[in-house]
């Protein structure tokens, strides 16, 4: 008997743990993330004092599949991301993202003749034109350039409650981004993503000490770093026989997280969450915070794409209400969750041995 509550209890704080991390573990839950990188003026201007062009500074670099075709997006206003999370009852989680960019050019290359199919909305067009390809090889192939106001990018994956693998369409991409379960840490030597990029956590890093900041927002410790060992990968554009976009032959993925919780904190890369909707690489730039970091020399700034709104709640009637869980409090929450598995299993030690 004094072995049947034990194993309840264990299973009373897995289930309490998993869901204040993904509010999954009852209907109606749901969770939210929102990941913005943003433009600060003044870091185009120190980055132009360098010598760089206003072209090569962005808050986000994205290659994105629609319908078959990739396409160049480079975004130099704000870049945000929503995760919006739900249960889905069948032992995974639901994800509905949101990528918003203001200010952005997009680019395609085709073959003559081959029009590029819109993911946006023609009323935000700005300018659009064409020129030829000047690489020898694809004389016949023409560059598609837009200017545009505003895109939305939208779309949904499922990550898988037992491993926290992101599923598309029966596909695994790989362990999720979005957060590091206490039930199931991400250590040295695992596999992280199988598809389309197959990767391996090579480090794992826990900072006690040192928060990091965002403005108004702190991120305090313990934070834990994770790096996948290098990786190469090519993406054509997938007609004749396809076109270079992108050709990277040492890549690594790098996450921070908030240890006492799992949640993403901040990241400079994409991951299976963005590959699963069609964002096959990334890279973002918060340039407030590299701003601290390169001009001001304070290394305590999250740079990338950074966390800033986690709300958590439960839908009733229709209606959403929400808490932001402070950081304090999850400390107190998962040190009490400890003592008191510790405690209970002292107490049956005791009783075995008398």
């Amino acid at each position: 008997m004094a072995k049947h509550r034990l194993i309840n209890l264990l299973l009373l704080v897995a289930i309490l743990m998993v869901s204040s991390l993904v509010s999954a573990s009852e209907v109606g839950s749901y969770t939210s993330l929102t990941y913005g990188a943003s433009r600060y003026d003044p870091y185009i201007h120190y980055r132009v004092s360098q010598g760089d062009k206003p072209d090569w500074i962005t808050t986000s670099l994205m290659i994105y599949n629609y319908s078959g075709v990739l396409y160049v997006i480079k975004t130099y206003n704000d870049t945000v991301i929503r995760f919006n999370l739900s249960d889905e009852n069948n032992g995974y989680i639901l994800s509905h993202v949101q990528i918003e960019l203001t200010n952005v050019t997009v680019m395609t290359v085709l073959p003559k003749g081959v029009h590029p199919p819109a993911f946006w909305k023609e009323t935000e067009v700005l300018s659009a034109k064409t020129e030829k390809s000047h690489d020898p090889d694809f004389k016949d192939w023409i560059w598609h350039v837009f200017k545009l106001r505003e895109v939305t990018i939208t779309g949904s994956y499922l990550i898988r409650e037992s491993d926290m693998q992101v599923v598309k369409d029966g596909k695994a991409y790989g362990h999720t981004m979005l957060f590091d379960s206490p039930l199931h840490p991400l250590e040295k030597g695992s596999a992280f993503s199988r598809y389309p990029f197959s990767t391996v956590v090579g480090r794992v890093t826990v900072d006690n000490k040192n928060p990091r900041r965002w403005k108004n927002i702190t991120y305090y410790p313990p934070l834990k770093t994770v790096v996948t060992e290098g990786y190469s990968f090519n993406l054509t554009q997938p007609f004749g026989k396809g076109y270079p976009i992108e050709i990277v032959q040492m890549a690594t993925l790098i996450y921070t997280f908030d240890a006492s919780d799992g949640k993403l904190v901040f990241t400079p890369n994409g991951g299976p969450d963005l590959w699963a909707v069609g964002i096959l690489s990334a890279s973002f730039s918060d340039e407030y915070g590299l701003y601290q970091v390169e001009v001001k020399h304070d290394d305590s700034y999250a740079v990338g794409l950074v966390l800033k709104s986690f709300k958590m709640g439960v839908k009733k009637s229709g209606t959403v209400s929400f808490h932001k869980p402070d950081v304090k409090t999850a400390y107190v929450f998962y040190g009490s969750l400890v003592i008191l598995l510790t405690t209970v299993g002292l107490t049956e030690v005791k009783k075995r041995r008398r």
